[in-house]
């Protein structure tokens, strides 16, 4: 189990930009050996959800959307930031966004935990979820600039599709196989 037996110590911290979504920081650390780091640059991200939605037939439900970093269409499993500012629980996110992206509805949700997507560079926490006996009952509600396309497959087929590359997004690849 990690512990805290190497703590860097913070000197100071200095916020260098503040978006609705993120905050980026550059913090100044002292490592147990004695050694300054002058700057080391953090990422403070909402937390996020993702959920692994399975059918009553046993199809998995995916969205399909471009993502500009990588200048790519992905794959991926429904999922999103949590809304802090209603005091939204991981769980309530995570159908929230199911719903909200695909228009399906879960009768029994399942957590898998959560993860550190990236704990070199972002401070917040990746829940995970398994949805079962997912039905298409709810009008979709994207935001104003999502571009999405709900794709449902076999659960066979989504794991060839991880294997053979064309799921690879990691956090994604992560919770759907969490999910197993």
């Amino acid at each position: 189990m990690p512990g805290n037996k190497k703590k860097w110590t913070k000197l100071n911290s200095k916020e260098l930009i503040t978006t609705g979504f993120f905050k980026m920081r550059c913090d100044e650390l002292q490592m147990p050996s004695g050694k300054v780091m002058p700057r080391y640059y953090v990422f403070d991200f909402k937390d996020w959800v993702n959920i692994v939605p399975i059918t009553k037939n046993g199809e998995i439900v995916l969205i399909k959307q471009y993502r500009h970093a990588v200048e790519e269409e992905m794959l991926e499993i429904p999922g999103g930031a949590i809304d802090w500012t209603i005091q939204e629980n991981s769980e309530t996110a995570a159908v929230r966004e199911l719903a909200e992206e695909t228009g399906y509805v879960p009768k029994e949700v399942i957590s898998l935990g959560w993860q550190h997507p990236n704990p070199a560079l972002l401070s917040n926490k990746l829940w995970c979820y398994l949805a079962l006996d997912c039905e298409l009952k709810v009008e979709r509600k994207l935001d104003e600039f999502e571009d999405i396309e709900v794709v449902v497959m076999p659960i066979a087929e989504a794991l060839r599709k991880i294997d053979n590359g064309e799921i690879q997004h990691s956090l994604v690849i992560s919770c759907i196989y969490k999910s197993l």
